[in-house]
C-alpha cells in the first residue's frame, strides 16, 4: 500500500461492494475462512441477493478481515474480548466489530503494520471496561509502535466503579482515529486520550473524537500529545470540555529534546477547560476554525483559565477562531496568552469576546529568550463588556505587530493597548474604542499608521506617527 493511502481513504465512510474487496478472509464460527470446504456455487443457481450481507466498512482496505463475533467475541458484554483481540490482530488485518457491547479489559497491541479496529456498520459498538480495571499507570487501551493504524466508530465506556484508563495511539507511522468517544476515567490517570506520531514523515488524524471525564478528577487532560511526537497530527471536529489540566495539551513536543512535531486543530469545540483550552508549543502548529467558550472553571486544585495558550516554540498560527470569555470568569491570565518561553506566534482573522472584568483578550509575557519573539495580531476583532485592565497587554516583545484590528470594549475603565519594554512595534490600519486609555506606552516605541483612537471624550485619528516612551502616557489622553 502506498504511504498515506489509509489516511486518504479512511475519511470516506460507507460500505463497499463485494466485488471491490481484494481479499475478504471472513472467519466462520469454527475459525476457518468462510467458504472453506464448501463447494463452489453452480453457475445456473439463481443469485441469492437477499442472503448476501454487505461487507464491513474498510473491508477493501485490508488483506484480511476478521468478523470478531464469528471468531468468538461475545457481543453481549458477558465475556472479555482481550484474548480474541490479541489472537486476531496482525499485519494488514481489520478487526471488524458488529453492533453490541463488548467486555473490554486492559489491552496493549504493539508493532503491527496496517492494523484496523472498526465498527462493521453504522451502529456503533461499545467497549465497556470491567469494574476494578484501573491500572497503576492509568492506561487501558494502548496501541504502540503501530503503522497505518485505524481506529474507527468505537465508544469506550469506562463508567464502572474503578474502571477506566487512557486510550493511547503511539504510532511509528500514519494513524487515523475517527468517530471515537471515551467516557469515564481512573483516579490516577492524567489524560483521557493520547496520540503521537514518532516518525517525522508520519501523519496522524483524530477526527470527531469526544472525551468526557465522569470521575471529576482534579488534574486531568482531555487529549495529550507526548514529547516524542515528531510527525504531524490534525485534530478535526473534536470536542474537549470541563478538563482540569488542559483540553488539548499539544505543547509537549516543543520541550528541549522533544520531537517538535506539528499539532493542528480544525473546527474543534472547547469549553471550560482549565489551564488552557488549546495549548500549542511546537513549530508550525495551528488552530483554525475552532470555537472556545469559557464561562466557568472546573473543580480544580489551581485555576487559571486561558482560551488559547502559546507555550514554547515559534511560528504557531491561530486563524478564523472564536474565543469567548463570560462575565463570571475571574482567575485568568487572558483569553489568548503568549507564555514567556514562546518565541512568536500569529493570531489572524479571529474574534475574541471578553466580558470578564480585568481579563485581557491578548496577553504576551516578557520573553525569556534573548531572541524574543514578536506577537502578530492581524485582522483581530476584540469586543465585550469587560471592565478594568487592558484589552491587549504586551511586555518585552520587540517588533510586536498589530494590523487591521478592531478593539471595542464597553465596560468601565477599560484600556485598549498597553505596550511595555518593547521596541520597534507597529500599529497599523486599526481602531481602538474603549472607555479608558486607548494606547499606553511604557518604555516602548511604535510606528502608528492610519489608526483611530476613541474615548468617551472624543476621537483622534493618527495618520502617521513614530511614537516613543514620552508619548501616550495616561495624562496624554486628558481633555
Amino acid at each position: 500500500m502506498e504511504r498515506r493511502e489509509l489516511l486518504k481513504r479512511a475519511g470516506v465512510g460507507g460500505a463497499v461492494g463485494v466485488t471491490g474487496i481484494v481479499a475478504y478472509d471472513r472467519l466462520r464460527d469454527d475459525g476457518e475462512p468462510a467458504g472453506a470446504g464448501e463447494s463452489a456455487p453452480n453457475d445456473s443457481d439463481p443469485p441469492a441477493e437477499d442472503d448476501e450481507e454487505p461487507p464491513p466498512r474498510y473491508a477493501d482496505e485490508f488483506g484480511t478481515v476478521a468478523d470478531v463475533v464469528r471468531a468468538g467475541a461475545d457481543p453481549s458484554g458477558s465475556e472479555p474480548i482481550g484474548d480474541v483481540l490479541t489472537d486476531l490482530a496482525g499485519d494488514d488485518t481489520l478487526l471488524s466489530f458488529p453492533a453490541g457491547t463488548y467486555r473490554f479489559p486492559r489491552v496493549e497491541l504493539s508493532g503491527f503494520d496496517h492494523l484496523g479496529i472498526a465498527a462493521a456498520g453504522d451502529e456503533r459498538p461499545t467497549f465497556r471496561a470491567p469494574a476494578g480495571s484501573c491500572g497503576d499507570m492509568g492506561r487501558h487501551a494502548r496501541f504502540l509502535d503501530v503503522t497505518d493504524f485505524l481506529l474507527d466508530g468505537i465508544d469506550f465506556e469506562f463508567g464502572a466503579e474503578g474502571a477506566g484508563g487512557s486510550v493511547a495511539v503511539i504510532a511509528a507511522g500514519d494513524a487515523v482515529v475517527r468517530d471515537v468517544t471515551v467516557e469515564g476515567s481512573c483516579r490516577n490517570q492524567t489524560s483521557m486520550f493520547r496520540m503521537e506520531i514518532r516518525n517525522p514523515d508520519g501523519t496522524g488524524v483524530a477526527e470527531n473524537v469526544r472525551v468526557r471525564d465522569d470521575q471529576d478528577s482534579t488534574w486531568m487532560t482531555g487529549a495529550y500529545v507526548g514529547e516524542e511526537h515528531s510527525g504531524e497530527i490534525t485534530f478535526r471536529g473534536c470536542e474537549f470540555s470541563e478538563f482540569t489540566d488542559n483540553g488539548l495539551y499539544g505543547s509537549a513536543p516543543g520541550v528541549e529534546g522533544g520531537g517538535d512535531g506539528a499539532v493542528h486543530t480544525v473546527d474543534g469545540r472547547f469549553e471550560n477547560n482549565n489551564i488552557s483550552n488549546i495549548r500549542l508549543g511546537s513549530t508550525g502548529s495551528t488552530a483554525r476554525g475552532d470555537s472556545v467558550v469559557v464561562e466557568s472553571a472546573p473543580d480544580a486544585e489551581r485555576v487559571n483559565l486561558r482560551g488559547i495558550r502559546f507555550r514554547r516554540g515559534s511560528e504557531q498560527t491561530v486563524e478564523d477562531c472564536e474565543v469567548r470569555f463570560g462575565s463570571a470568569v475571574r482567575e485568568s491570565f487572558g483569553a489568548i496568552v503568549y507564555h514567556a518561553d514562546n518565541r512568536g506566534a500569529r493570531v489572524i482573522d479571529s474574534h475574541v469576546t471578553v466580558d470578564s472584568d480585568g481579563v485581557p483578550a491578548v496577553r504576551a509575557f516578557y520573553a525569556t529568550d534573548e531572541a524574543g519573539g514578536a506577537p502578530v495580531l492581524e485582522g483581530l476583532t476584540i469586543d465585550g463588556e469587560a471592565r478594568r485592565g487592558f484589552a491587549v497587554d504586551v511586555e518585552g516583545r520587540n517588533g510586536t505587530s498589530i494590523r487591521n484590528c478592531a478593539i471595542e470594549q464597553s465596560g468601565g475603565n477599560r484600556d485598549g493597548i498597553r505596550l511595555a519594554y518593547s521596541e520597534d512595534c507597529e500599529l497599523v490600519d486599526s481602531r481602538v474604542d474603549v472607555t479608558g486609555y486607548p494606547l499606553i506606552l511604557r518604555d516602548a516605541s511604535v510606528a502608528i499608521r492610519n489608526t483611530t483612537f476613541v474615548t468617551p471624550d472624543g476621537e483622534r485619528h493618527v495618520d502617521r506617527m513614530d511614537a516613543g516612551p514620552g508619548d501616550f502616557r495616561p495624562e496624554a489622553w486628558a481633555s
